[in-house]
């Protein structure tokens, strides 16, 4: 039984239970420093559901003569070569920083030290979050170091790698890669083998519970597991009075129940009210005692889910593994009474945890076990032809280990990682580490990054572990395209991007085009005509260019002077505007309702406004509050318009209650078209066909998008665009 499987079952029961409170995404830029004077305690931390969960918490034990521990670790568990858990790594790096006030991050697989000044100090932007989204999408960036280059205030990365280690840990993978498809092979030939012994030597009750057993070793998936093993435990009349921990899991199942999800939810959408403007959990109130008891009595739901956390703070990992082997052990000896048959249990024991090793599957408890049991694993793998395979799987494991103890040291020594840090490692470091922070007493929060229900991408995983002379050898057939200077999880020392991206983003600003500036931060040679260059110059204030008759300066635009103009140049500036933001790229999200739309549509001449925003490409976020426009309905089916239904109908819940509104417009400034409806961050407009390409226009700078949050000047540029579209 391996702590790894209970941890992420645990996850999967409990967390899906904790229906929180929307909460800010925190990838976003204009994300504001929170005020030292309201951060929260890291013993307080939960993560939005839509972000990750907190996996595991160990408070710390003080050591002997000493007083409370000064630190917590916060550990993030990796997921190599998988966009989703890079975005939302970046995403709870961020919020860290801004809820936590956590801003150093010790990363596997690099060694030097930054905090990405160059890029960080670009101004925010949408060309800026544009460039580093496409990146990170690409998976040219790394969610640490998105993390770093969007955030309002410096995250600092510091890498934790040993490089001759770490290059000796690449080798030893990339001669274990070269014998993967043949040890799947014949472990594929082996495990027929003994489930053929299985079907004959085996009754019909232990074969069940073997396969559900199997099952969990090799999916983690306790929910399937746990119920059986009780139901067998009760069938026999197995005793598990002295099992505390198998006892409270058990009640913590059954306490689950007894939740009333509907009501719960409710619950929650109404305390969040009052929270609404704080970028804290339902979990995170409650641990933290924010919410006053008498407020608390009047939602009985939210006073389960309390009580649910305290039952669940009382569940210890290690102790509840070995009570489920124990439990197992017992239902086993009634099970499997015949020598033969717990004979051939065992054997299929040593094959699954020998398959996850030869694999590269393993965690630290699993190399422990195969320690206890060495001598019938080397028997049984001598002479099946994996035995090559084996010596370089436990000369991998090793060379991890080393690894995790200079991890552990820099972590403990090094003075740029004093105070609460995070920890970004892969699944095997994060239980060695795991396990030494329990040993030494230091407190730390292992939180699991969600992963949207997809997979790591196992190719480019592989990709971007060989060597520049291996890559070289990989063409279209097998699906990678070539990439230099490839390490163990990223591309090496992966942190020192920091020129690349400002080259890259010079390229944006002159070309207009994320496709070139991705290639130019690929290294691949990007042409830029004189004339786009000397554009951006002017364009950055770095270069003064004299106008002649006729020529007008578009952006950026000086909101001020703008104010000042005759009404004639008003006009000839706001013409260009509009001429600019008809380019078909998409840019801003266009937030709204059905009903306000479908009064736009009723207009005269509205027709082609409504075709020009749906084939845009541009986000459209609209509240359900009437009876759906078939052709807003066709645009859905792409992905680009997204419908949202709130319980009260109203814009603020849409906006401030629904996690997915928030990453449907994560990339883009959003828009509102919303009549008598005020925000403080985001422009709104009127109802109006004018609004439809209004939108667009305010979106082209960040002077103007700012500009368009005062009403006066809102008001001015909608009557030079109704008077522009009027003539047209």
């Amino acid at each position: 039984m391996n702590v790894l499987s209970i941890k992420k079952s645990f996850a999967v029961f409990f967390f899906l239970l904790l229906l929180l409170a929307a909460a800010p995404l925190w990838l976003r830029s204009e994300t504001t420093a929170t005020d030292p004077g309201s951060l929260l305690p890291l013993s307080d931390l939960a993560m939005p559901e839509e972000i990750g969960k907190v996996q595991e918490r160990f408070a710390g034990r003080p050591k002997e003569g000493a007083g409370s521990n000064a630190r917590t670790i916060i550990q993030i568990q990796d997921v190599h070569a998988h966009v989703v858990a890079q975005q939302n790594i970046a995403a709870i790096l961020e919020r860290l920083r801004t809820v936590f006030g956590v801003e150093k991050a010790a990363l596997e697989g690099a060694w030097s030290t930054t905090s990405l000044p160059k890029s960080h100090a670009i101004p925010t932007s949408r060309k800026k979050q544009l460039l580093a989204g496409t990146l990170l999408e690409d998976d040219l960036l790394s969610g640490p170091v998105f993390a770093a280059i969007m955030s309002p205030q410096p995250i600092t990365l510091v890498g934790i790698e040993d490089e001759t280690l770490y290059e000796k840990n690449r080798a030893v993978f990339l001669t274990h890669s070269e014998k993967t498809m043949e040890i799947r092979e014949k472990l594929d030939a082996r495990g027929a083998t003994l489930q053929n012994l299985q079907r004959a030597s085996w009754g019909p009750d232990l074969l069940e519970f073997g396969n559900v057993f199997w099952k969990f070793r090799e999916t983690s998936d306790l929910g399937q597991f746990f119920p059986v093993l009780l139901k067998k435990a009760e069938a026999h009349g197995i005793a598990i009075a002295d099992l505390a921990q198998i006892l409270l899991f058990r009640d913590i199942l059954a306490f689950e129940k007894t939740l009333e999800k509907e009501r719960l939810d409710r619950e929650i959408k109404l305390l969040m009210q009052a929270y609404k403007n704080n970028p804290w959990t339902v979990e995170e109130l409650i641990r933290g005692g924010r919410i006053p008891p008498e407020k608390l009595g009047l939602y009985p739901e939210i006073k389960k889910l309390a009580r649910l956390y305290r039952l669940r703070d009382s569940v210890s990992l290690q102790e509840l593994t070995a009570q489920i082997e124990t439990l197992t052990d017992r239902v086993l000896g009634i099970l499997a009474g015949a020598p033969e048959e717990r004979a051939l249990w065992e054997k299929t024991g040593r094959f699954y945890l020998a398959k996850k090793i030869l694999l590269l599957q393993a965690t630290p408890e699993d190399l422990k076990r195969y320690e206890a049991e060495k001598i019938p694993f080397e028997s049984e793998f001598v002479g099946t032809g994996l035995s090559e395979g084996w010596a370089v799987a436990l000369d991998f494991y090793e060379a991890v280990k080393k690894r995790d103890e200079i991890f552990f040291q820099k972590i403990m020594n090094d003075p740029s990682l004093a105070g609460d840090i995070a920890v970004i490692t892969g699944g095997f470091h994060t239980d060695g580490l795991s396990q030494k922070f329990r040993d030494a007493g230091i407190p730390y929060l292992t939180i699991m990054p969600e992963l949207g229900g997809t997979s790591m991408n196992e190719k480019l995983y592989t990709q971007r572990m060989s060597d520049p002379i291996q890559s070289q050898a990989l063409n279209s057939k097998s699906g990678f395209e070539r990439v230099k200077d490839q390490t163990l999880s990223e591309l090496r020392n992966r942190i020192e991007i920091d020129e690349k991206f400002l080259r890259a983003f010079e390229v944006l600003n002159q070309v207009n085009d994320v496709r070139r500036a991705k290639a130019r931060f690929s290294g691949e040679p990007v042409t830029v005509l004189k004339n786009d260059e000397i554009r951006d110059l002017v364009r950055g204030k770095r270069l003064e260019r004299n106008h002649g008759p006729g020529t007008v300066s578009v952006l950026p635009l000086n909101v001020d002077e703008f104010t000042t103009l005759p009404h004639g140049e008003q006009l000839e500036i706001v013409r260009a505007l509009i001429k600019r933001a008809e380019q078909p790229e998409p840019r801003p999200a266009l937030i709204s309702s059905v009903r306000a739309l479908k009064k736009i549509a009723e207009s005269p001449d509205s027709a082609e406004l409504i075709e020009r925003v749906l084939k845009s490409g541009d986000s459209i976020a609209l509240l359900k509050d009437g009876e759906l426009l078939e052709r807003f309905l066709l645009a859905a089916n792409s992905g680009r318009v997204k419908f949202f239904e709130t319980e009260d109908g109203g814009m603020d819940a849409m906006i401030f209650q629904t996690p997915s509104f928030q990453i449907f417009i994560r990339h883009h400034p959003p828009v509102i078209v919303k009549n008598g409806y005020t925000h403080a961050k985001y422009p709104v407009l009127a109802e109006k066909p004018e609004s439809l390409r209004l939108y667009r226009i305010i979106t082209l700078s960040e002077s103007l998008y700012q500009a368009a949050k005062n009403p006066e000047f809102l008001a001015l540029l909608e009557g030079l665009v109704s008077e522009i579209l009027s003539k047209e």
